[in-house]
């Protein structure tokens, strides 16, 4: 990252610029936010002035970027969704893990972020690398260890393949998690005759029902 090590009086500044490019960005898209426009909402003489702060508009969104990887509080851990499982292993447990939740400080910055994302995934080559080797591949691995954790709770059978439910979960499971995060989850506009929330929770009652352990099979998981 080309970003400049910066005083405590600079480092305040650099947040303000993030804050301010992250609304903005998020209003009129990152290619249609100029860098005059930027310089004004932050309080700066001029553009050259950003430029003490971050060498370019592309270094500003890189960085808004990895505070979003950085400040994302990530509930996927195997011990959290062990516990969470293990006390509610039904859909609305699963769905519980599906979660996500950012330091409510910077609530707003995070939000405006996602907006972003959503916004440029499929025009601007840093946000759908970003996504890619970051967000969808971590999402899938999240669903995997979900699946794994039901597995060994003995909910589902042993020889369950995650793989179908990793690529036909992993998508919703992020814009599922964004919507969320704007307020929008299961008020969202129905989505191919369902909403969003509903069509996760139908993924996952089909699993359970065709992968579940036989109730006549207690304490364990049948292979």
């Amino acid at each position: 990252m080309d970003n400049l090590n910066l005083s405590s009086k600079g480092d305040a500044t650099r947040q303000k610029i993030l804050d301010k490019a992250a609304a903005l960005f998020a209003e009129k898209g990152f290619t249609e936010t100029t860098t005059r426009e930027l310089t004004n909402a932050v309080g700066l003489k001029n553009p050259a002035s950003l430029y003490h702060h971050f060498l370019s508009k592309n270094a500003i969104l890189e960085q808004m970027l990895d505070d979003y990887a950085a400040g994302n509080i990530d509930i996927f851990n195997e011990e959290i969704i062990t516990n969470i499982l293990s006390k509610d292993p039904t859909t609305n447990g699963i769905m519980s893990c599906l979660q996500i939740s950012f330091p409510p400080d910077q609530i707003e910055y995070f939000l405006n972020i996602l907006c972003v994302m959503l916004h440029e995934q499929l025009r601007n080559p840093i946000v759908r690398t970003f996504m890619s080797n970051r967000i969808i591949r971590r999402a899938a691995y999240k669903v995997e260890t979900i699946i794994e954790v039901l597995k060994r709770l003995g909910v589902i059978r042993q020889d369950t393949d995650p793989d179908y439910w990793m690529k036909s979960t992993s998508s919703f499971s992020y814009s599922f998690s964004a919507r969320r995060m704007l307020g929008i989850g299961d008020n969202a506009p129905e989505f191919t005759g369902m909403g969003m929330a509903d069509m996760m929770r139908h993924q996952f009652d089909l699993m359970l029902e065709k992968h579940g352990v036989s109730e006549t099979n207690e304490g364990g998981a049948d292979g």
